[in-house]
């Protein structure tokens, strides 16, 4: 296949990067940015499952455990950010929800599940997720489901950035939520599509309009003998002359990994944040959660692979 690099950051400038309002991070680690190991055990295989999380209600007793645990992560970004939850109804904020492993896992119960009835049905599309955060919320603006890995995350940001930019939002929940034990089996089929082990769980943003610089964004899609290409020809127009300070790198394979490490040697030696397992598209919300707390010093870079697509987003500081 052909390389073939696509830019997408469409519009004549880039967005303003939103400001982080809240997070909200449930993961097999635990509970807040702070679970999040300080580096990562070396381990390739396995699995870092998550609790699920118990919600009051009498509406939640059929949920799914994705609807569970993306609930529980907005709400804890919302309280995070020192908001009342009533302020979010109505059409002032948004909701953007990105997944890998998507409703599988809902799908499957719903399938094999004897004691499954047509009111488990509903929570068989990928709607049912960020519906369960809208009705709890009241969250009537613009909405997108994003079904991908991190490069999907990362067009997710983009996407609230142009958002609160064009004023369709004063807020954005940006949310990621991955759920593996229930497919587990179908993972372990397609282990070449991440590095492991696979890390489940949820996490939010709360973003709202910024004044920092532009956001830069990139994505390629690439055939496995021009990803190197690809992935060089990316960074360096999400570059564009910045040497970042931190980077949080989702790239999988040798062409991938030699090509950033090429680019980013040629600007310095950056800050690398170690991979603390596969969350797919939940990898890129937890590294820029990680460096907002930490303070690191900016421009932030993320990347991402998922199959043949490959990105960047660069984050002013």
């Amino acid at each position: 296949m052909r390389a073939t690099a696509v830019a997408a950051r469409p519009g004549p400038a880039p967005p303003p990067a939103p400001r982080i309002r809240g997070i909200g991070v449930l993961t097999g680690w635990g509970e807040g940015v702070e679970a999040l190991p300080a580096a990562s055990s070396g381990r390739r295989t396995g699995l870092v499952a998550v609790p699920t999380p118990v919600l009051g209600g009498d509406r939640f007793r059929r949920a799914t455990r994705e609807c569970l645990l993306a609930v529980a992560a907005a709400k804890a970004a919302v309280a995070d950010a020192g908001l009342p939850e009533a302020e979010l109804v109505g059409p002032g904020t948004g909701i953007l929800y990105v997944s890998a492993t998507g409703y599988a896992a809902a799908n499957r119960a719903f399938l094999e599940d004897e004691t499954s009835t047509t009111l488990h049905f509903p929570y068989t599309s990928p709607s049912a997720v960020p519906g369960e955060v809208t009705i709890e919320l009241g969250v009537r603006g613009p909405y997108v489901n994003l079904m991908g890995g991190a490069p999907a995350t990362l067009q997710a940001l983009w996407l609230a950035a142009c958002w609160l930019a064009e004023g369709r939002a004063e807020r954005i929940l940006l949310l990621a939520v991955e759920a593996f034990h229930e497919v587990r089996d179908l993972f372990g089929r397609a282990r070449r599509l991440y590095a492991g082990p696979l890390v489940e769980g949820a996490a939010c943003l709360l973003l709202e309009a910024g004044e920092a610089g532009g956001l830069r964004w990139a994505s390629a899609l690439a055939g496995p003998s021009g990803s190197d290409r690809v992935a060089a020809a990316v960074l360096e127009e999400v570059l564009d002359g910045a040497r970042p300070g931190l980077v949080w790198s989702g790239a999988t394979g040798a062409g991938r990994e030699r090509a950033e490490a090429r680019v980013l040697a040629g600007r310095g030696a950056p800050v690398t944040v170690p991979r603390l397992g596969e969350a797919l598209a939940m990898g890129p919300l937890l590294a820029l959660a990680g460096a907002h707390r930490s303070i690191a010093p900016g421009p932030w870079l993320l990347t991402a692979t998922w199959r043949n697509d490959y990105g960047a987003l660069l984050w002013p500081r």
